[in-house]
């Protein structure tokens, strides 16, 4: 990064072991940064047990060196349900090469839920049987939001590229059976300046 190299030029003496740490963790640069990132996960359901997997694509913007807004879309599908919408939030962290953070965000979108059909006189696969065994049908059958904390690390690979492990509690309007965790890793690809 231009400001890390031009603050680090010179660089601590060989000698002066505490420079050479302070210089080694510094991400006080990162102020100002934005990017893109794409990342994956899985969610389960601690009542029933019920996994989805799924991911964001978004942006990340550092308003300071130790502060993160987000947006993304978002999208998690399991065998019976799945769903879709944007997602954003903030993080606070430090400003070091790893840093450990913590945030609150929320998510907004619809959930399509698949339940057992072999019973309603509906042919809803589409294959000329109606009710067969096993039969199934897919709805979209209602709007899904959520808040979550979040805790989780970044680790910073270089001035411009950046891995992070996160995890989530989503506390959804579907009631606390539908509550979720989403542990979740995202690469994040920086840029200064405008787009």
């Amino acid at each position: 990064d231009p400001e890390y190299a031009a603050k680090y030029a010179d660089g601590a003496d060989k000698s002066d072991v505490v420079g050479k740490v302070k210089q080694a963790i510094d991400a006080r640069h990162a102020g100002g940064l934005t990017g893109t990132y794409v990342s994956g996960g899985a969610q389960v359901r601690p009542q029933s047990g019920h996994a989805l997997g799924g991911g964001e694509f978004g942006l990340e913007h550092y308003a300071t060196n130790w502060l993160t807004w987000h947006a993304a879309l978002s999208g998690f599908w399991g065998l019976d349900d799945s769903y879709g919408g944007l997602n954003a939030g903030i993080r606070a962290q430090t400003p070091s090469r790893i840093a450990p953070f913590g945030g609150i965000g929320m998510f907004h979108g619809v959930s399509r839920t698949t339940k057992p059909a072999d019973s309603d006189g509906v042919d809803n696969d589409d294959d000329d049987r109606i009710d067969e065994r096993g039969e199934k049908k897919s709805t979209f059958d209602a709007w899904m939001s959520a808040v979550y904390p979040e805790l989780g690390a970044h680790l910073w690979i270089n001035g411009k590229l950046r891995l992070t492990g996160y995890g989530r509690y989503l506390v959804t309007t579907h009631g606390r059976d539908q509550d979720e965790w989403l542990l979740g890793v995202q690469v994040t690809k920086f840029r200064r300046g405008p787009e």
